[in-house]
Parts: structure tokens; C-alpha cells; sequence
């Protein structure tokens, strides 16, 4: 409710600081496209192998009914 009772004082304000237009990361970055797609690939697999290595697979339908 107080979102909504605000957001004509709040939001214009608020704009203005945020608005960049349509940018992408690597151009607000200022680095390489493709550095970009190699770093968030690398922070998968990093996630992937982390989530992994904390045991936090997939149960097997096998080990469910033991």
C-alpha cells in the first residue's frame, strides 16, 4: 500500500538516477562481449561443481524405497 501511495513522488526520482537506456553488461562494463560470456560460463560451472561437491544431487529413485 505504501509502494503504490508513493510511486508518483518516488518513482520519477528514481528514474532519473537508473535510467540508462538499452545497454547491455559488456557495454556498461566496458570489457568484451565475449570475456563477458566466458566469465558467467566459468561462474556456472563453479556453481555446478560447488552444488556437487556439497551433496546436493538428485536422490535415485532406488535409494528412495530402501
Amino acid at each position: 500500500m505504501l509502494f503504490g501511495l508513493t510511486y508518483q513522488q518516488v518513482f520519477p526520482q528514481i528514474s532519473k538516477l537508473a535510467n540508462l537506456g538499452s545497454v547491455v553488461m559488456p557495454d556498461l562494463w566496458n570489457i568484451n562481449p565475449y570475456l563477458t560470456i566466458l566469465a558467467f560460463a566459468l561462474m556456472s560451472l563453479l556453481l555446478f561443481y560447488l552444488i556437487d561437491r556439497a551433496g546436493m544431487k538428485r536422490k535415485d529413485k532406488n535409494e528412495e524405497d530402501k
